[in-house]
């Protein structure tokens, strides 16, 4: 049996938040985000534009949200059903427990945000996001 692919350590640090930085950084990824040809190419990508939008919306953290990506990825590599079904929410919850470390997110929310995730994956090209996966 292959051992599942999961999400890189580099990338998927909970304690590292990628948006934190020098004000010149700041400055840069903003003018890149307001740039409308920029759009995410790859799930880091996508992965610090919906972190920005959804920390300045919601005041949410890296710490909370960054589990929620890595979950998102790996489930969505993995092939995971993602139908309403009772026993598919039951299953993506009970995975959520298990992964989602100091996330104070519930299921509910943290569903959200891993939907969003899935959909923008569906769109993105495997090379695009292999390199997040060991």
């Amino acid at each position: 049996m292959n051992r599942p692919e999961r999400p890189a350590p580099s990338v998927f640090n909970s304690r590292r938040d990628p948006l934190a930085g020098s004000p010149a950084q700041r400055r840069a990824r903003r003018q890149q985000r307001e740039d409308p040809q920029a759009v995410a190419q790859d799930y880091l990508q996508y992965m610090l534009n919906d972190y920005d939008d959804r920390r300045r919306q919601a005041h949410r953290s890296w710490r909370d949200l960054c589990p929620a990506y890595a979950f998102a990825l790996t489930t969505h590599a993995a092939n995971w059903p993602r139908g309403g079904g009772e026993d598919t929410e039951g299953e993506l919850a009970a995975q959520w427990e298990l992964m989602r470390g100091e996330s104070r997110l519930r299921w509910p929310k943290a569903r959200e945000v891993v939907e969003d995730a899935w959909l923008a994956l569906d769109h993105m090209p495997a090379p695009a996001v292999r390199p997040l996966l060991q």
